[in-house]
Parts: C-alpha cells; structure tokens; sequence
C-alpha cells in the first residue's frame, strides 16, 4: 500500500482545479509554527526521515487510481495524471534533532504549486508527532542529571505508528532504549524489559515467581517488587539473589512501579548495599514525567534508571504543536497571510544560530558569525544529500541542546530565546503588506 493517499481530500481538489486552471507556476511552502506551546520554551525538530521517504518513493497505486475514480469526483484526465506523478521540485531542511523556535521554518518545499501544495497534509502529520514527542522527552533528559531514560510507552501511545515514533523521537532526544521491540528492530534502538505484575501474580508466591524468572534469565536478574508489600518484597529478591550469587550469578536491579517511590528507592538501596549488591540498580516506573523526574532526583532519590511511559509518549501536558505549512512565494514574488493573529513573514527565508539568538533573514542574505540552519535535501526531486543515522540524529540533538541557555530548558520558567528579523525582511514584510492592503482593501 502506497502513502499517496495520506491527505486531505481538498489537496486533491485543489491540484486538479490548480491543473484545470493552467497554475503551474514554482511555489514555496514553508513549515513552521507561530508560538510555542504554553508549557514549552523550544520544540525539537524530528521526522525529516519519515518526510524523505515519503518524497522519495511517492506514487499513485492503480488501487489508488481506481479508488479515486469511484469517488466519482475527479475527470478522467486529472486521474490519468496522477498514474505518472512523482515528486520533482525541491526541499530544504533544518538538521532532525535541532531545537527550534516560533516563525523559524524547519523545512521548505519549492515546486509547481499543484505539487507542493499536494504534500501539506502528509508533511505536518509526519513531522507533528515525532517533533511533539522529541520536544517532551528532551524536557525529561533536561532533569535527568545522567541518569537512564526508557520509552516504555507503547501501550498507550495514539496507535501503532504513533507507538512507533514516540521510540524514534524519544530516542532522539536523549532516552537510552525502548520496551518497543519493533521499533529496536527498525531503528536499532536497544530494546528492554522483564516482567509485569501479572507474572508475579501467576505464581504461587513472589520468591517462586522470583527463581522462576531468573532461572530462565539468569543474566536479566531485575526484579519486580511492588506486587504486593513492596519491603517484603525487596527482602525476598535479596533472599534469592543471595542465591543467585551462590551459582556465580549477580542481582542487576529491582523495579519500583508504585507507592512512595522516594522513600522506597532509599530504603531499597540501603538493603541492597547492606547485603552486598551496590552495582544493583534501581528502575522505577510509573505515572512519570519531567516534573516527578526532577522531583524524585532533587529529594535525592538514589534511582538509577527511569523508565518513562504515558506522560511522554501521549506528550499528555501539551498535545499537540500548531505547526503550519505556508506559501510563501508564488511565481518569485512574496506573498503572505494578513488575517488576525496568524503573523508570518513572506518570502523564502534562512534562519541562522548564534551563540545565544538566532536571526531569521530573507534566503540570499548572509548573517556573519551565525550558522545556517535550512540545507538542500532534494533538488529536482532527487535526493542530494545522504541522511545521517540515528544515532548521529541523536548525537547532533544533544550537541545543540547543550549549548542552549539553561534558561530555555528550564522546565518550570517560560522564556523563549530571542528570534531577531533581519532588517531586509522586515522590510519586505512592510512591503508585502503595503502591496496586500492596497490591493485587496481598496
């Protein structure tokens, strides 16, 4: 099954009116948002693969051809049309993993407007949730202080795919494995996990269910120990780790998944410590986010591992990020939105990093001493540039965020870094507005 027709119908209409009518001219779109999310200072930019691939292998299906001819909707032509389309215009591209900012586009897409405007529906869908996801795992890595991060959120995560790309995003911006053994097997992500409470539960008491486990796993030696008193419980997997110990075996961990995790990460560790397993780590899990990571560690809480699930993977504090996909220029000249409150800036645009404020500048202006972030990806629809890995995603999203001020990854102040416009585009702002106000509101 083809992706061609992951879109909104009215992207069809207006291809095949825009074809119908001889508008045929280059137009850009670019991808951006207007404001940050209330409880955001950044977003982090993800999903450029998915987008590339989507470009790259984009078709009609003759089941997507007759599908369409059964709407009813579409003249022959227009559908003998679609059979022979591909992408051939251009795209550029901030780097996946870069953190970004309100009016900076993170990706442009120049081509005839009937194609460019074809692809809008399927671009904001696939950079939204891994963008979404990325954003909130990077405030969790922000309060983490070095400790291990796990996307354990599979089961609760908007659908398959979004279960998928929650593990990626996650990934990206600085968790360490996923309980996702699909996504280890698309993405090389390492992949983790033991027991639930049901396995415990099945047995007919927990140090049964305890030697039952590690005598299949005797090299993943974690243990669940909130089943039912979660003390009792941390006694009884030092009872049979000191067991474990006596075949030549070592206890790696215990996992807490309920209760006052402060107080029983403590005392867990005591008891571990006190019968001889100091390199035993303690996993907690359950019901966290950036908030209770940064509470559990600044009470001190001797936690080794998070493993981290809903509250990331449904990015449940803010839902969603209102990214839009705008024309910028049709046919060379600029052009731009004027309704209330949907400011934009017209025309092709570079935005440019500095050590502590970017500057967004029309696309041919030069910004000394900054770095420009949009790159070509494709030119003419074929792909320029080979797309790193994701571990180098990864290790370009942590460079970046490390050098950003701590004040915009402070979790609990708002503050957004500055964004500077350069004198030419406001200039050209004024003027596209001018332009618009004296011929349309005559």
């Amino acid at each position: 099954m083809t992706e061609a027709l992951l879109t909104d119908l009215y992207e069809l209409t207006m291809m095949c009116a825009y074809l119908d009518n001889g508008k045929k001219e280059t137009a850009s779109f670019e991808l951006f948002t207007r404001v940050l999310p209330e409880r955001r200072n950044y977003l982090v930019y993800a999903g450029l693969q998915d987008v590339v691939d989507y470009l790259e292998n984009f078709s009609f299906s003759p089941d997507d051809i007759d599908y369409l001819y059964s709407l009813h909707l579409f003249p022959d032509w227009f559908l003998d049309f679609l059979k022979e389309f591909h992408f051939t215009g251009n795209l550029y591209s901030m780097d996946e993993g870069t953190p970004f900012f309100p009016h900076e586009p993170v990706l442009r897409v120049e081509a005839p407007v009937y194609e460019a405007q074809l692809f809008e529906t399927a671009i904001l869908n696939m950079t939204h949730i891994s963008t979404l996801i990325a954003s909130k795992a990077a405030r969790v890595y922000s309060v983490s202080r070095g400790k291990v991060l796990s996307d354990f959120s599979l089961r609760r995560t908007h659908g398959r795919d979004a279960g998928i790309k929650v593990a990626r995003s996650a990934y990206i911006a600085g968790f360490s494995s996923t309980s996702n053994v699909l996504a280890g097997k698309l993405y090389g992500i390492p992949v983790v996990g033991t027991v639930a409470h049901s396995f415990i539960m099945s047995f007919k008491t927990e140090e049964e269910a305890f030697r039952a486990y590690l005598k299949t796993f005797p090299d993943r030696s974690i243990l669940l120990v909130d089943t039912y008193d979660t003390v009792k419980g941390i006694e009884k997997a030092i009872e049979v780790a000191l067991e474990l110990k006596e075949k030549g075996n070592i206890l790696r961990g215990i996992r807490l998944d309920s209760g006052n995790v402060l107080e029983l990460s403590k005392l867990a560790r005591e008891m571990l410590d006190k019968h001889g397993f100091k390199d035993a780590r303690i996993i907690v899990s359950g019901g966290l986010d950036e908030y209770k990571v940064d509470e559990l560690l600044s009470a001190g809480a001797p936690i080794d591992v998070f493993g981290i699930g809903t509250k990331v993977g449904t990015s449940s504090d803010s839902p969603y990020v209102d990214f839009v996909y705008k024309l910028v220029e049709f046919d060379g000249k600029p052009v731009m939105k004027t309704s209330s409150g949907k400011k934009m800036y017209p025309g092709k645009k570079q935005v440019y990093r500095f050590e502590s404020f970017d500057r967004l500048t029309v696309w041919d202006e030069k910004s000394d001493g900054g770095t420009p972030l949009l790159k070509p990806v494709f030119l003419e629809g074929k792909r320029v540039v080979d797309l790193p890995s994701l571990q180098e995603v990864r290790e370009h999203f942590l460079s970046e965020f490390e050098r950003l001020d701590d004040a915009v990854k402070d979790i609990y102040m708002k503050f957004t870094r500055p964004v500077e416009v350069s004198e030419r585009l406001q200039q050209l702002y004024d003027d596209t507005y001018r332009e618009i106000e004296e011929k349309e509101w005559k």
